[in-house]
């Protein structure tokens, strides 16, 4: 049944603009995978990568860091975030919502034409573990090929909302093609916090191959970024998209790390 899932991608692909709303019948649960094995940091037990291509941190020697920003595109806080990376020529990944992205394309260009990298973030930003595996297919789906007008390519990264996942969501995400990207960092920047928490907290997690998650639409995440950014660099650290961090990782020595049953 696992070719449902590619003929599903295809439909999508063919489809230039979806609805506001979609309404989808549940299918039987036919992917059950198997028992996860994962990888963990030999430093400090984190976990790093599992077996359907989820990652939270890539392994390397070289201090390149990912900034990544979930949800949005906003009208009036993305411009103000890409005004930032701009100015810093810094790359970022952007973790779109299809619906957001429908409703305000022209952010999404800008998103591109800066030098970022859009990664799918399902198309109603639904939490996935409550859907059935048909309902999650369709979102992962419908968002990558909705993305993919504004790339020219397939859309190859995928974050589930909320960060909320199971081995359903990140298996049927891989079947389709996508790699489930989490984070090693963040400053839970959704929270009532200041922007002097927001830099302490990234900066406190920050090390080589890290993924630091925030978000579109906070003004205080926008007002650390700078800082951020100019801590980062100082102490030797470079900016890559979430692609480019991945190609440049060290897998050779993950495999010798121990393994979470």
């Amino acid at each position: 049944m696992l070719h449902l899932f590619a003929m599903l991608a295809a439909v999508l692909m063919t489809t230039p603009m979806l609805p506001r709303t979609h309404t989808v019948t549940p299918l039987p649960r036919f992917l059950t995978p198997p028992v996860s094995r994962e990888i963990l940091d030999p430093e400090d037990g984190s976990l790093t990568y599992g077996p359907y291509g989820q990652v939270w941190r890539v392994p390397m020697q070289r201090r390149e860091i990912a900034l990544t920003f979930d949800d949005g595109p906003y009208p009036f806080y993305t411009p103000l975030l890409l005004h930032v990376l701009e100015r810093s020529g810094v790359p970022a990944t952007f973790f779109i919502v299809g619906r957001s992205a429908q409703e305000f394309p022209a952010l999404v260009r800008r998103i591109v034409v800066g030098g970022n990298e859009l990664g799918d973030h399902t198309f109603n930003h639904y939490t996935l573990t409550g859907l059935s595996d048909y309902q999650i297919a369709y979102q992962i789906a419908a968002g990558g090929a909705f993305l993919q007008q504004f790339t020219g390519q397939p859309v190859t990264l995928f974050r589930p909302p909320h960060g909320r996942y199971n081995q359903h969501v990140v298996a049927i995400a891989h079947t389709l093609g996508f790699k489930t990207i989490f984070w090693s960092d963040s400053p839970d920047d959704v929270k009532n916090i200041s922007p002097d928490i927001v830099v302490s907290r990234v900066l406190y997690y920050a090390r080589p191959g890290a993924i630091v998650l925030m978000h579109s639409g906070q003004y205080k995440t926008i007002e650390a970024l700078p800082e951020i950014i100019y801590r980062l660099r100082a102490a030797g650290y470079s900016f890559v998209t979430v692609s480019q961090l991945l190609r440049d990782g060290n897998y050779d020595q993950p495999a010798q790390w121990p393994i979470k049953p």
